[in-house]
Order: C-alpha cells, then sequence, then structure tokens
C-alpha cells in the first residue's frame, strides 16, 4: 500500500478555485479509492498565495524538504489540480524532479494524463497554460484594482483610525481621535519618536496590535487618506511608508469621511518637509 502525501494551496487572485476543505475531500477520496494512506502529518497547505513563486510557499517548501529524506516518506503527491503545485514551468520542472529522483510521483486527480509517452506533452501542455492564465490572472486583478483605485474605492486593508463598513472607510472609534491627537502633537513640537513612545506608554497598539515606531508615525502623519484622499506609488520600489515626497505618488479622492482637516495636514506636510531638509543637511555633513 502506498503512502501519499496532499499538497492543497488557495491564492487571493482567483475566486474560481476550491475551498482548501474541498481541495482535501477529493483528494482523500482519490487516495481511498486507489488504497492509499494519507497521514494527516502529510497534508501540506498554502492559503492565499500565489502559485508563481515556490520559494514563498511555506508548507511546500516543508513538503520538498521531508521528501528529500531516505527512505523516502511518501510515494506520491496528491494535488486537485497541477496548478497547485505550481504556476511556473521552470520551478514545476524542478520541483517534480526533485521528487522524481526519490522516486515521488505527482498526481493531479483532475487531470490524469496516465503513463503513456504521450503524457509528457500532455502534463508539459497543461503547465504552459496554468503558466498562461496565471499572468493574464495577474494582469485583469492588477487593471481591476486600478479603475477601482481611480474611482476613489478601497483597493486595500484600513490604516489605523479606519475600519471598514459596506467597502468603504469609516473612523474607527477611539482611534480616530488618536490619529487627531498624533497631528496636534506633531504640530505642537512633539517628534514622531516622542509620539510613539507617548502611545506606547499609554497601551496604545498599530493596528497590527505591535508597539508603536517612528516609522508609524510617519506614515501617519503623511498618509493622505486621512484628509479623504487614497494614493498609491507611482514606482514598484518606492517605500510608500517611510517617503514624504509627493511628487512620487497618484493621489484620487475618497468616499470616506476625513479624519483631518486639509489645513491641519498641510501645515503638517510642509513641518515634514522641512524636518527632511534638516535631516539631509546633518546627513551631508557626517559624510
Amino acid at each position: 500500500m502506498k503512502t501519499a502525501a496532499a499538497y492543497i494551496r488557495v491564492s487571493t487572485e482567483d475566486q474560481t478555485e476550491y475551498s482548501p476543505d474541498s481541495q482535501l475531500k477529493i483528494i482523500r477520496a482519490y487516495a481511498k479509492e486507489h488504497d492509499m494512506i494519507l497521514p494527516d502529518e502529510f497534508i501540506y497547505a498554502d492559503e492565499g498565495i500565489s502559485g508563481r513563486k515556490a520559494d514563498k510557499r511555506p508548507a511546500f517548501q516543508q513538503m520538498i524538504g521531508t521528501a528529500k529524506m531516505k527512505p523516502k516518506p511518501f510515494d506520491v503527491v496528491l494535488l486537485w489540480k497541477f496548478s497547485r503545485f505550481a504556476r511556473n514551468r521552470l520551478e514545476s520542472m524542478t520541483y517534480k524532479s526533485v521528487l522524481k529522483k526519490n522516486g515521488i510521483d505527482v498526481v493531479s486527480i483532475s487531470e490524469p494524463i496516465g503513463d503513456e509517452p504521450t503524457a509528457i506533452i500532455m502534463e508539459a501542455m497543461i503547465e504552459a497554460m496554468d503558466e498562461y492564465y496565471s499572468i493574464n490572472l495577474s494582469g485583469e486583478v492588477k487593471r481591476g484594482l486600478e479603475e477601482k483605485f481611480s474611482r476613489g474605492g478601497v483597493t486595500s486593508s484600513p490604516p489605523f483610525g479606519y475600519k471598514v463598513e459596506n467597502g468603504i472607510f469609516v473612523p474607527d472609534k477611539p482611534n480616530d481621535s488618536i490619529v487627531k491627537m498624533i497631528y496636534n502633537d506633531y504640530l505642537s513640537g512633539i517628534g514622531a519618536l516622542k509620539i510613539a513612545k507617548k502611545l506606547n506608554s499609554l497601551g496604545i497598539h498599530t493596528k497590527q496590535g505591535k508597539a508603536f515606531e517612528k516609522k508609524s508615525i510617519d506614515y501617519i502623519l503623511s498618509n493622505p487618506v486621512y484628509i479623504g484622499k487614497f494614493r498609491r506609488s507611482k514606482g514598484k520600489s518606492l517605500n510608500s511608508t517611510l517617503s514624504k515626497d509627493y511628487s512620487n505618488f497618484i493621489t484620487v479622492d475618497a468616499k470616506h469621511e476625513p479624519i483631518i482637516s486639509q489645513d491641519v495636514f498641510e501645515k503638517v506636510h510642509l513641518k515634514l518637509e522641512e524636518s527632511q531638509k534638516i535631516y539631509g543637511r546633518y546627513a551631508r555633513q557626517g559624510e
């Protein structure tokens, strides 16, 4: 009796995929029908992760690492579809080769290709179509987000001070008042680092439940979301969390209620620019 492993993956982009539970149900039924053992420790799942880059999938890497052990821990990796294994032909061939060297097969339950010589061609064609689909889907998702952004629609999770209701950002009390305090403190002459320490001493945490840092405050002070606007960077390499250079951003009017007035935001913006100039002068003097 063969021992099987199961690999399950769902991404956030493709809404037509089977859920993890549905994939596992299909895999269990196949294993039972073909007299295979499927131990719980050999069930690997990556949820909300793209199949384009294998090194970004921890469960996949764990499975490959286990598969390299001697003697081999399982005989076959069962998948709902080959696209769950990879959506990149080079990585698909590379990792299937690693498994094959240890005598481990990869089986797609919904895409049976058999053992005939033509199976090699069939599998290659499926891999090519999967990669094409992934690239095309990624482009469609990006275009959809661009269109939504241009209309002032929500394309990201809410920042500190906001929550989402009915697809729109709304002030999240009492954190919206804390945002106002941050802006007022900064205008009164308290630096971002001291503001962060103040919030931490009061037991106030970031949206992620972590302690505030200077960069957390910089992000809040420079983000036009608080005056009812959305922004995105023009360049892929820009670190939007730390940059205060507004020329690097595209900004659109959003549909949510501002927490900060335009006047206060502009005053803070000028103060941030001046602070950056001073920091730049000191940095050059220290060279």
